[in-house]
This record gives structure tokens, C-alpha cells and sequence, in this order.
């Protein structure tokens, strides 16, 4: 994530309900990208799941992920978490 990204105030993936509809996940280093509906990921996970895990998860089949160094390394974010209280 971005280094002024922010999560939700609880860093749940509860914690976007009523605050994002849709979450996107975008990655600069290898252009993959998705988007998730809030409902369906609390519906899936439950509202206590972490949004880190669950990136991490998302991510764990990208070519970057366990490459050597930071600058090969996965640089997959959540824009839309950017300015959310």
C-alpha cells in the first residue's frame, strides 16, 4: 500500500461498509488489476477479516511477489482506500 494510503480505522474489510462500494487492487510493476464489491468480500470473509491479508492472498500468484530486491518486488495497492476516515 501507498505510503499515505490509509485503511479503514479498523483495518477491516468490514470497515468499508458504507464507505466504498467497490475496492480496486492495481499494481504499477506488473499492470494486473481487479475490482471487488464491499458486500461480497464481507459476505465471503466476514467483516473482521483483515485487508492485508486478504491483499496478500489476492496477490500470491503475481510473477513479482517473491522476486529479489525492492525494485522487482509486487507493488500491488488499493487506491480506493486512499483518504478514507
Amino acid at each position: 500500500m501507498a505510503k499515505d494510503a490509509q485503511m479503514p480505522s479498523d483495518g477491516t474489510i468490514g470497515g468499508l461498509v458504507g464507505k466504498l462500494l467497490v475496492l480496486r487492487i492495481e499494481c504499477p510493476m506488473c499492470s494486473r488489476h481487479g475490482r471487488y464489491y464491499g458486500a461480497r468480500l464481507v459476505a465471503e470473509f466476514g467483516p473482521t477479516y483483515r485487508l492485508t491479508d486478504w491483499l496478500s492472498e489476492r496477490t500470491a500468484d503475481c510473477p513479482q511477489k517473491n522476486q529479489a530486491g525492492v525494485t522487482g518486488a509486487c507493488g500491488a495497492v488499493m487506491p480506493d482506500l486512499v483518504g478514507l476516515p
